[in-house]
Parts: structure tokens; sequence; C-alpha cells
């Protein structure tokens, strides 16, 4: 193998309906999945840290594995750090620089208070390149690690990924929609900022814009929430200098070298999983205000109660969100979900009837399944099944000659969280 599935040829003496098989032109047509290094140490170290997180909290792997991903979307949201987009917190004497990636302050909003900032969420036409290529690669490391013999391949229009099984020349063609339900903000300790009052003299400055003129040479740290006994406190979990303003691999060598210490993946994992339920009960108007660490996660909307200076938007009526719907929590995107139904009927209904020697299995993957929105657009359909009818006549199964093949619709729904399968093979393959 040279990283190619081979390509049938002349040399090899094959039929012109082997060369025909459109599976195998496919394989030979993709690249296999390539993980550079700094993203396989740290893959390493946080599919084990979660794996083992689950044993000790007796919860499930999945959890833990969808907490231990988030990290690594984060380091990559953190090489693209920049001076602009930072905020100054002046709060409790101890004033910060804070990279928040909701529209407020991170560090306030978990006790309550909502002050607007732009934030620094990575636009979304990048976000789906960079989430699919990297819930690849903890796959890549999951398969390693349950010993099982699947090369993973980057798909080619309109497939996402391809997973093929060589032993029982199986291939999963998968549309993938993936995005985090939480990015940590980023924070550095400064000195107290000052501006000329009224009066003339210097006075301290509130919540404001800023810019991080000195980011090489910053001591930058993770902004934690944790829950203790008396509410919500912010942690600073340093993460050291940034360094080469050129560095793409700074983030994910600092967040490895911080997590490889169990007792701080098991802290996070407390304030991700609060979160995350959070999410799922989605607590706005049931009379309820949420957990403060709900105003953290992707999609999470307008504040509760919104403050007097909340700013209206500006391109539509209304008010700013914290996180509006475009930024939904890995496939909960409502647009994301009817373009991921579609696309799996399409990579079916283009190649599941074509004669192959491979057998094709389809499936929409993710990382988080549809928390919110699962039940009112997937729920209906995770059960179809669909063949062709030429005929166009067919009104009843018994209408359609005996051996006619029927597939699913979903192979599987696969995602950490929570997964529907309909196939013993992906049943086998993505226990999680």
């Amino acid at each position: 193998m040279t990283g190619r599935y081979p390509l049938n040829t002349s040399e090899n003496n094959t039929s012109d309906a082997v060369n025909l098989d459109w599976v195998v032109n496919l394989l030979g047509r993709v690249k296999p999945l390539e993980v550079y290094p700094h993203e396989e140490v740290l893959t390493e170290i946080l599919v084990e840290q979660a794996l083992e997180n689950a044993r000790q909290t007796s919860t499930s792997p999945g959890l833990s594995l969808a907490a231990a991903f988030e990290l690594i979307v984060a380091a990559e949201y953190y090489t693209k750090l920049t001076n602009k987009g930072w905020l100054y917190c002046p709060v409790d004497d101890y004033p910060l620089l804070v990279y928040p990636y909701t529209n407020t302050c991170p560090r306030c909003v978990i006790q309550g208070n909502f002050n607007f900032h732009q934030a620094n969420k990575p636009p979304s036409g990048t976000i789906g390149k960079t989430t699919s290529r990297l819930l690849c690669v903890f796959l890549k490391q999951l398969f390693k690690i349950n010993s099982r013999s699947l090369k993973i391949y980057s798909g080619v229009e309109p497939v996402d990924v391809i997973i093929y099984d060589e032993t029982e020349s199986v291939v999963l063609l998968a549309e993938v929609k993936a995005a985090p339900l939480i990015t940590l903000a980023l924070a550095l300790p400064i000195e107290v900022q000052t501006q000329l009052g009224d009066d003339g003299e210097p006075v301290p400055c509130s919540h404001s814009a800023t810019d991080n003129t000195f980011l090489t040479s910053s001591n930058l740290h993770i902004l934690l929430p944790e829950l203790q006994d008396e509410g919500w406190h912010n942690e600073l979990i340093s993460l050291g200098i940034k360094g080469s303003s050129i560095s793409s691999t700074w983030a994910y060598e600092k967040i490895a070298t911080i997590f490889a210490d169990d007792r701080l993946f098991n802290r996070y994992f407390k304030s991700w999983v609060v979160a995350y339920s959070a999410y799922n009960k989605n607590a706005r108007g049931r009379g309820t205000l949420p957990e403060p660490v709900y105003w953290l996660t992707n999609a999470c909307g307008q504040p509760i109660p919104r403050p007097l200076n909340w700013p209206v938007r500006k391109t539509e009526k209304g008010y700013e969100s914290v996180s509006d719907a475009k930024s939904s929590v890995g496939m909960d995107r409502t647009d994301d979900i009817k373009k991921g139904i579609y696309q799996v009927l399409k990579i079916a209904a283009t190649g599941k009837p074509k004669e192959s020697t491979i057998t094709v299995k389809t499936a929409l993957m993710s990382n988080i399944h549809a928390v919110r929105h699962y039940d009112e657009y997937l729920l209906e359909l995770q059960d179809i099944v669909w063949t062709i009818d030429e005929t166009g006549k067919a009104k009843r199964a018994g209408d359609l000659p005996p051996e006619k093949d029927l597939y699913n619709l979903f192979d599987g729904i696969i995602t950490f969280t929570h997964s529907y399968v309909r196939d013993e093979w992906i049943e086998r393959n993505f226990q999680f």
C-alpha cells in the first residue's frame, strides 16, 4: 500500500466489470486522513483521560469523549488567537484581559451579570471543516485503542468522510456535522486600566473592548468555570507563554501538557457536563433560570433577564444574542440536520443500488447528537427504509419483486453522546 487504495489496472489483468466497481475506484481517488504529530499527541492524552474519567465517575464514556473532543477543537481555535477582540474585565479588584467565544464577558456571566462583547468565534465556513477533520482524528485514535482495523479517508464531494474495513469489505460513507458545546475563554491578569474622568483625574475603566498588544509574551490562561459550595467561580489554568506569533501548534502542545494531569480533566469534565445538561434542558421559558454556565454554551440565545443596556441587533430586528442558533452544538443546527438528511440520502441513492464487491453503509455523524431537535427532525425518519421503483406504480412492498433490495435511510446516526444504529457492522465498530 502507498497510502491509497490500489486501483484495478491492466497489470493485474482484471476485467472491465471490476474496473467499473465504483467503490473501488472511489477508494483509489481519495487520500488517507493525515494526522499531524501535535494532533496525535494531544488526542492520545485526551482519549486516555476521557476513558479513565468515565471509569472513575461511572458515567458514559461517550460523555467524557464528547467533552475531551472539545479540548482539541479549542486548541485549534486558540491557534487563531489575535491581538484584537479582547475584553477588559475589572471586577473583584483583579482585572483580566479576556478573549471570549460567546457575546458576553465569560467571567461575569457565571455570576449572573451580562456585559456584551463581540465573540471571537471562527467563521462558520471554517468551523465545519475543522471539526469534521478533528472528529476523524479522534475516531482514528479510538479505532486504534479498540483494535479496529479501519482506515479513514478524506471524502470527495458529496461524501465528507470514508471509513474502510478491508477485512470485511465494508465502506462507510458519512456526512459529518460537528460543532463544540463550549469553547472556554482565554484570559490573562493585567494591571488596572484607567481613563480620564469628567474632572480630569484618572478613574478606573469599566468593561471595554481593547487590544492585547503584547500577545506573544502574554502568560495565557484558560478561564475554567467551577461549581463550588457557594456557587460558580472562575479558575485560571495557566497555558504559559504563547511565544512565536506564527506557531500553529503551541495551543496543542500547551493543552497536552496541562491535561496530562487527570485531576484537571476531572475538574473540566464536571463543569462541562453541567453545561451539557443545561443545554439539554434548555430551561428558557420553563419558569426557571438555567445554570449560569449555560451562557457559555453555543446557541444559548438571548440573556435572561435581559439587561437594560443590552444592545439591539445592527442588521436585524430584536436584541443581540449571547450565542445564536447558527452556532448550534454538534449536529443540532436545523439547517445542518436538513442538509445532513439530504446528503445521506443522496449518497445512498447514488451508490447503494450500484454493483460493488464492497458493501456500502451510510451514516450521519457528529460529536453531539441533535439534543434539542432530534424528536422534531430525526425521530420520524430514523427507521425509514427505501428502494427504487422504476415502474412508478408500487404502492406496497408486495408490489415490488421479491428480490428487490431495501436500504436504510440511516445505517447509523453516530455521535459520542447518543447513537441510533440499524446496522450490525456499525454497532460493532462505533461503541462509545
